[in-house]
């Protein structure tokens, strides 16, 4: 991976284009995982796959109204969105504190989406340890796939195809994995499925035998009158 020098160097001298340019990198770092719908909670379902290098996903509704696009988040959050990318993305978390002095807006914008792919990626924990792990090395490679095609898209060399190249070659190997866990769930899934269907089978008599037995039980108990307890004569009670 390059240097944060040797990057802010590319970025060029005039302090308007850096700024510019720093920011528009961010926000593609931080972001690149939330507009993937591989970063669902659910395993990818489908024949989907083949085609996810070929066309763009689409990005997931959202449920934010514009108003907390605009609105800083909470300290908690910021705090943990950071510690999350310092452990997860040092280049990204550097560029992230050189933004936050010069550039408070830019900053916030790409902390928001830096937190909304930290939160996907911990729901995810919760659910999948396995998958999150696979998730988040698809993040950092999908971080990494953005910024060497910028920097392409300014000045190419040999020396970055072939940085970019083999990147490529990572993040396609991170998402291949992915849907092979996935499978394997999948699998799993429908072998569970398979042991149900066929105890429902092997039993099916039994089992209704034994339903319809209670619900006439219940039946029957309910039609049964209640026996009042017998009232003493009149003579009874003077004796």
């Amino acid at each position: 991976p390059m240097q944060l020098d040797r990057f802010l160097n590319w970025l060029g001298n005039t302090s308007q284009r850096r700024a510019i340019l720093l920011g528009v990198v961010v926000c593609v770092l931080a972001s690149g995982f939330v507009v993937r719908s591989m970063a669902d909670e659910k395993p990818v379902k489908g024949n989907k796959s083949a085609s996810t290098e070929k066309t763009p996903a689409k990005k997931p509704v959202s449920t934010e109204s514009p108003k907390a696009d605009s609105e800083p988040i909470s300290p908690k959050r910021e705090t943990e969105a950071v510690a999350f990318a310092q452990q997860h993305h040092p280049q990204l978390a550097e560029l992230l504190t050189r933004l936050k002095a010069s550039h408070p807006e830019q900053y916030s914008k790409a902390l928001r989406e830096l937190d909304k792919t930290r939160s996907r990626l911990e729901k995810v924990r919760e659910i999948d340890v396995d998958r999150y792990g696979i998730l988040l090395r698809e993040w950092q490679l999908d971080s990494r796939v953005r910024l060497l095609a910028a920097r392409i898209t300014m000045s190419t060399s040999e020396e970055l195809e072939t940085e970019l190249r083999q990147v490529l070659t990572e993040r396609h190997d991170a998402r291949l994995q992915l849907l092979t866990y996935d499978r394997e769930k999948s699998k799993t899934r429908l072998q569970k499925m398979d042991e149900q269907i066929a105890e429902h089978v092997q039993s099916r008599e039994t089992n209704i035998d034994r339903e319809f037995d209670r619900i006439k039980k219940t039946a029957e108990t309910r039609k049964k009158p209640v026996t009042k307890p017998a009232s003493k004569r009149t003579g009874d009670k003077d004796k």
